[in-house]
């Protein structure tokens, strides 16, 4: 009886990979779990957590343009526009922003902060 052989191969590859497929569960679950979560979420919430995302990706662009351009003097609009021009090349979605000039106040705030958050950091490791 074939259905019973296809039964029995199912069984026994439960009972060899009972732990693996335990724990794919556990992940799809606590996926499933997180994605409903977000979805929930208002459209402030979701903002709030892709601009904590940005900040955290601001700071390793500001320190790679500083690196970059940090003999020269007065760069400070080259390492500006490398640093957007990277942000908006990794995530093209913040291209369709709707308020582009609000937006680009933001990063630039933004960037001032990762400044002074990297100069703190510059501080501690020499002391």
């Amino acid at each position: 009886m074939p259905i019973l052989h296809g039964i029995r191969n199912f069984l026994e590859f439960a009972n060899d990979n009972w732990t693996t497929i335990a724990v794919v569960m556990g992940l799809a679950v606590t996926v499933f779990q997180k994605v409903i979560r977000y979805l929930r979420k208002s459209e402030e919430e979701k903002t709030a957590i892709v601009k904590k995302q940005i900040q955290q990706t601001m700071l390793k662009l500001v320190t790679d343009a500083e690196q970059d351009y940090g003999d020269w003097k007065q760069a400070g609009s080259v390492k500006r526009a490398q640093v957007i021009d990277t942000l908006f090349a990794d995530y093209p979605i913040l291209s369709k922003v709707s308020d582009q000039e609000d937006f680009l106040k933001w990063i630039d705030r933004t960037i001032d902060e990762s400044l002074v958050a990297l100069r703190e950091i510059i501080t501690q490791n020499r002391n």
